[in-house]
């Protein structure tokens, strides 16, 4: 046994040494950015604390809210009134020029709509439909924030509406078990969420680390933007992790008589305790729109499922069942799904995670096998669940004659949540 380990220890370091030897189906280059891991207090109002990261420009914004629904909305109002006030109108003539290209993928009655009487009709439409599956608090929570920042209620609703028309192609990968072996002792999961999407628009100005603190469910904190509420990536201090991808291959009916697919994700971040209630919710919800989900998991049992979620039905996949071919082979202990339409056809992804295979940590994620596969152009979030921290990076700022740096170029910022969690309310 002695001599196994041994012999299993070199192939570790002989790895380590090829580290920057990428497939050669990979074009990216690592990341050897520093990873900073302060923060610095700003202000805070009677339901919310605003810090900052400012190791990365434009800083990352990390704010507590606290509360009802209301409450911590009217925080996240308050805390970041010029921010919100300052992205909503650029959202607005974002979407109005951006649209076109999306419009052939559309369900044909929402592009009649945005064809004969605009953008603004189509999400209005689209909110009209989900209202009645959308649960209150989402509402009382929009109050707030339009309350402290002086923002139309209406505008803020449509713009919670927005990703039920536009979707993202993303990567993730759900790491465990043999998979991280020879990582750091405590270790258990490592999830990545990389977000690749347009970074010509403003989102990337205002990038937001949100810690709810709610009266009732679990505390979560979220990677969004200010005055963004829904989920698109998350995790919770029960031990649970989300992210989607855009599924564009399917055959199957969208539908819009349901719960917002980014209210349905932050629902699983403040109200389940493991990836079986995330299940229970998304099997009895009334589903919209074709993704994919990733939901991690670190109590035991520890496991990362993907799945296929649609309107019409949801298949759950494993490290044992997930569709296998050449560039996406099956491992023990891994799931994961590349940026590109599915099944792709790019073996890099494939390829690094069998080169790194037993040292998948947030090390060699983010440094070797991000960057190198080139994914997470608008965001990445990084869950380290067994030392319970996450490292999130986004886009540089779009300049005038030229395109924005993606996050997985940028530094990254460590975010402790053991300490956010633990947060206390102000005392004002």
């Amino acid at each position: 046994m002695m001599v196994l380990k041994i012999f299993l220890s070199l192939l570790v370091l002989i790895g380590l040494t090829n580290a920057l030897k990428a497939p050669m189906s990979c074009s990216g280059q690592p990341n050897e950015l520093a990873i900073g891991t302060s923060l610095k207090f700003m202000n805070e109002c009677s339901n919310g604390k605003l810090f900052i990261a400012d190791n990365v420009d434009p800083p990352l914004l990390v704010v507590h809210v606290y509360g009802t629904p209301y409450e911590m909305g009217f925080a996240h109002g308050l805390l970041l009134y010029s921010q919100v006030n300052d992205l909503i109108p650029q959202f607005y003539d974002y979407i109005y020029t951006m649209i076109d290209p999306y419009i052939a993928f559309l369900p044909p009655d929402i592009r009649q709509i945005i064809e004969e009487e605009g953008v603004d009709a189509a999400l209005d439409y689209v909110l009209e439909l989900a209202m009645p599956y959308i649960p209150q608090y989402y509402f009382d929570e929009i109050q707030g924030l339009s309350d402290a920042s002086g923002q139309s209620y209406d505008d803020l609703m449509r713009v919670h509406m927005f990703p039920e028309l536009i979707k993202a192609g993303c990567s993730m990968i759900g790491a465990w078990g043999p998979a991280i072996e020879f990582t750091s002792e405590g270790s258990t999961l490592y999830q990545l969420r990389a977000l690749d999407w347009d970074t010509t628009g403003p989102f990337q100005k205002y990038p937001l680390w949100l810690v709810y603190h709610p009266n009732d469910g679990h505390k979560f904190g979220m990677l969004t933007w200010s005055g963004f509420i829904g989920a698109l990536t998350g995790y919770s201090n029960a031990s649970m992790g989300i992210c989607e991808k855009v599924w564009i291959t399917h055959r199957e009916r969208d539908n819009r008589k349901g719960i917002p697919f980014t209210f349905l994700l932050r629902d699983i971040l403040q109200w389940d305790k493991d990836i079986d209630d995330s299940l229970s919710r998304i099997a009895s919800a009334s589903r919209t729109c074709t993704i994919y989900i990733g939901l991690g998991q670190s109590e035991k049992p520890i496991q990362f499922k993907a799945l296929e979620y649609s309107y019409e039905q949801v298949a759950v996949w494993n490290d044992q069942n997930f569709p296998s071919y050449d560039v996406h082979p099956l491992m023990d202990g891994v799931v994961f799904l590349d940026k590109h339409v599915q099944p792709s056809e790019d073996p890099c992804l494939g390829s690094l995670i069998e080169q790194y295979y037993g040292q998948l940590d947030a090390e060699n994620i983010i440094r070797n096998i991000a960057p190198v596969h080139k994914t997470g152009d608008m965001h990445i979030a990084l869950y380290d669940f067994g030392h319970n921290l996450v490292y999130v990076s986004n886009a540089g700022i779009k300049p005038e004659n030229g395109s924005a740096e993606e996050a997985y170029k940028r530094a990254y910022t460590q975010l402790n949540m053991t300490q956010l969690f633990a947060e206390p309310k102000p005392s004002i």
